[in-house]
């Protein structure tokens, strides 16, 4: 009788609860409500405003941030803030909810065509593969992607046509570039059954539904993707590789030109097996690789000799579809998403599910190919342990790197802390934009400008920040605190940041951000050390004899700029 209360499955369980349990315990930051991830400061701000207030209401900066949250993301990260009260424990639990899901949707993927251990070890194998597990931390918009492909994969293995369908039209309201690759899957996994005679009744009428959406899941996808006039057009080829912002080595994101197709593959495709975190060598990190190649062609050629155990067609078909999507998006960048994000997510799912079934599959019997009893599942078990001990050998113990939780609520000392408890809720917060990116989020007021919402990819919107990047800037590198309040007085600024250690003279000869904008601020910092605005502030605070530092610590100090123009008038300077 199968059941699955056998040996091998009771084994293989056990092994993803004790890893899940070092898993958890390797991310003392998870849960924890004052860190997060650096992309979670540009994503989650907005939901502040969930509790009734206003802080982020008609800002531009919050406005574009928004329109990178699909819509299904946007109200279920809605729904937690209001549920656990705060944007930072909310994404918490929305992470837990997508990994979950994640988990979930894998297990019965492989589980249905080889068995609940291998279910369990393809669950255990991802969660090892910490690039993939890190990029999907924070809850962000873009873990949707594993959740899209997970379910693909659970409802196309059980060929549920109507399921499959409804995970699309999901896919299009929380990761259209997922749903994408999705789509064009199952679309020639449908043409491959109808080319054959014996599955052309079971698939012609799925693809002439999959036909007869297509117009429908393509609008929902341009309504989303969709900004305003002020925001403007993605920026396409004919612009991209023209500007700075996007060139390497110094552009905001450097992108461009393209890394060649097969540098790119091997640096993102094989983060199953090899990655940035863990060095196994010079020798066995190519010799990985290899492996990798010669074990999905080795399979291939074994499912073409013993057919009733050969990889579900469904998974040659996403591999097709990955590199159609890859290939496309790399002639209309960035029209179809950043290339290499079309390689990073998709291959691991691809590679893990690949070789837990393929594997299993080629080491069970035909007769026994669904039964996970010890007797018949052994060699099974031990053929897909061999492969994971070699994704062990290129990538460790997965157990390492603080999961991109890399940004706490004091990495930048009290500043943001103290920000949100004394001043108003519709104060405009400007400084350093790199230093006070996590105003928003931890502070809770809007920022004139931060590194973090410097999106070059909207031409409407690099035209609005860029300039309010410059003023952060002249702000910061002001000659005097008379200039200082010049500067900001025409953009409404209520609060100025210094970053104290900018203003060390080594500091200040270091002084670099990315082009176009470099050049002007080395700049502002060949001044001698001296010749500063902030070398005319107070050493300590005083509010009866300085009322406009509020606030200083070890890291920066804050000057309110209304009570600084009010206290230059008075001293007439």
């Amino acid at each position: 009788m199968r059941t699955l209360l056998t040996f091998g499955n009771v084994l293989t369980f056990l092994l993803l609860v004790v890893y899940l349990w070092f898993f958890k315990e390797s991310l003392p930051n998870w849960f924890h409500p004052g860190w997060t991830t650096d992309d979670a400061l540009q994503q989650w701000f907005m939901f502040h405003d969930v509790s009734g207030s206003e802080i982020f209401k008609n800002d531009f900066i919050a406005q574009l941030m928004t329109g990178y949250l699909a819509p299904l993301h946007y109200w279920l990260a809605y729904l937690f803030t209001s549920l656990f009260g705060a944007p930072i424990v909310a994404s918490h639990y929305l992470m837990l909810v997508q990994y979950l899901l994640i988990a979930v949707f894998l297990f019965f993927a492989v589980k249905h065509v080889a068995s609940s251990a291998a279910g369990f070890i393809a669950v255990l194998w991802l969660f090892h593969t910490r690039e993939i597990v890190q990029r999907m931390a924070g809850g962000l918009p873009r873990s949707w992607a594993g959740v899209v492909f997970a379910a693909y994969f659970c409802f196309v293995l059980r060929k549920n046509h109507l399921a499959v369908l409804l995970v699309l039209f999901l896919g299009c309201l929380s990761h259209p570039p997922a749903t994408v690759i999705c789509a064009l899957s199952y679309g020639l996994y449908l043409l491959l059954g109808v080319a054959k005679r014996e599955t052309r009744g079971q698939c012609l009428k799925p693809l002439l539904i999959l036909i007869c959406l297509s117009p429908f899941y393509a609008l929902v996808t341009y309504k989303i993707v969709e900004r305003p006039p002020e925001v403007g057009q993605m920026v396409g080829p004919d612009k991209a590789y023209d500007m700075p912002q996007l060139q390497r080595p110094d552009g905001r994101f450097p992108f461009l030109p393209l890394l060649p197709i097969d540098k790119e593959i091997r640096m993102f495709g094989f983060q199953a097996f090899v990655g940035r975190l863990y060095n196994p060598g010079k020798v066995l990190k190519p010799a990985i690789r290899i492996f990798v190649i010669v074990g999905v062609l080795l399979l291939f050629l074994y499912g073409l000799r013993q057919r009733e155990k050969a990889v579900p067609v469904q998974l040659y078909t996403f591999l097709a579809a990955i590199f159609i999507v890859y290939l496309t998006s790399r002639q209309v960048v960035f029209k179809l998403y950043v290339p290499d994000r079309h390689v990073l997510l998709p291959f691991a799912f691809f590679l893990i599910s690949f070789f837990t079934i393929g594997v299993w599959r080629a080491f069970s019997s035909a007769d026994t190919l669904h039964d996970t009893t010890y007797k018949h599942a052994w060699r099974s078990i031990l053929g897909v342990c061999v492969v994971l001990g070699v994704a062990f050998l290129g990538s460790g113990t997965g157990l390492y790197g603080d999961g991109n939780f890399n940004y706490s609520s004091t990495k930048k000392g009290n500043v943001f802390l103290w920000i949100r408890e004394n001043t108003p809720e519709n104060a405009l917060i400007a400084g350093h934009p790199t230093f006070i990116d996590g105003v928003m989020l931890f502070g809770a007021r809007k920022a004139l400008a931060t590194t973090e919402v410097y999106h070059p990819f909207y031409d409407g919107y690099l035209k609005f920040i860029e300039p309010r990047l410059v003023t952060s800037f002249q702000a910061h590198y002001a000659q005097s605190l008379k200039e200082l309040v010049q500067i900001l007085a025409p953009h409404h600024v209520d609060y100025f940041v210094f970053e104290r250690k900018r203003f060390y003279p080594e500091k200040l000869k270091e002084e670099k951000y990315f082009e176009p904008l470099n050049a002007s601020i080395q700049k502002l910092t060949g001044r001698h050390y001296t010749k500063y605005a902030y070398r005319e502030l107070p050493r300590e605070i005083d509010l009866e004899k300085y009322p406009f530092m509020p606030f200083r610590d070890n890291r920066s100090v804050v000057v309110d700029v209304a009570a600084l123009k009010k206290y230059l008038e008075e001293q007439k300077l």
